[in-house]
């Protein structure tokens, strides 16, 4: 925060307003907050495109999307499994880079039992250098990545080739290829035609005034806001009092 402070200090006083569990690793008593709130629902784009339709393209949209979804990443967990891969594509591709990373550091081993070690990282212009804790037991490197994503960090990893450890051993099943094809073993089923569905008992009345065009200024969002969004809703008031 001093170095912060240095740099800008409205921009410091500006995230000692914000509560600091909400936007750093080390307050967040390990939550990771809004990692997953937030980029679960960018990640989710299988239903791009599909908001504001009527109610039966809406259904439509969602099932065959959901299918191709599904039977996209069935057919890529098949693909992993004949190829004798054991970890999903990304925490493959995570390992091999912190792998080809490890071998910069350069490792100081301090307790054989609880497998501790300090790991000092140079840098890659050959000036100054970073010194991190690894604590293999509990999993630990005070980098943060590891606690992150799941995924042993390039200094994790280096350590546990000096104490003659497997770093593979780290990564979490939920990882492996057989947890990734289980995640999507499930099946959609084709929908028949409107003639075979079921008669219904009322009658849908369109109501074409509930559908207007966008009237003049600022279009209202739409989308949930979440614990993310409120430093920057604050950040905006303080602005337009400070205009003001």
């Amino acid at each position: 925060m001093e170095e912060i402070k240095g740099l800008n200090e409205e921009a410091y006083d500006w995230l000692g307003n914000i509560n600091k569990t909400q936007w750093t690793l080390a307050h967040d008593g390990g939550w990771c907050t809004g990692i997953l709130t937030t980029n679960i629902s960018e990640a989710v784009r299988v239903l791009k495109g599909a908001r504001r339709l009527p109610i039966v393209p809406l259904v439509e949209i969602t099932l065959n999307r959901s299918a191709q979804y599904f039977l996209q990443r069935t057919t890529r967990a098949n693909r992993m499994i004949n190829a004798n891969q054991q970890w999903a594509d990304y925490a493959f591709r995570l390992f091999e880079a912190r792998q080809a990373e490890a071998v910069q550091h350069i490792v100081q081993k301090f307790d054989y039992n609880q497998q501790s070690a300090s790991m000092i990282t140079l840098s890659t212009t050959g000036q100054g250098s970073c010194t991190y804790v690894v604590k293999l037991r509990q999993q630990m490197c005070s980098c943060g990545k590891w606690g992150t994503h799941g995924i042993p960090c390039s200094h994790a990893i280096q350590a546990s080739r000096h104490f003659g450890m497997n770093a593979l051993n780290f990564i979490p099943q939920y990882f492996s290829t057989r947890a990734y094809k289980k995640t999507y073993q499930g099946s959609f089923g084709p929908v028949y035609g409107e003639e075979y569905w079921d008669p219904i008992h009322f009658e849908l009345v369109h109501n074409p005034t509930k559908r207007t065009s966008r009237g003049p200024g600022r279009h209202t969002t739409t989308r949930i806001q979440n614990e993310m969004d409120r430093p920057q809703r604050y950040a905006r008031q303080q602005n337009q009092a400070r205009q003001s």
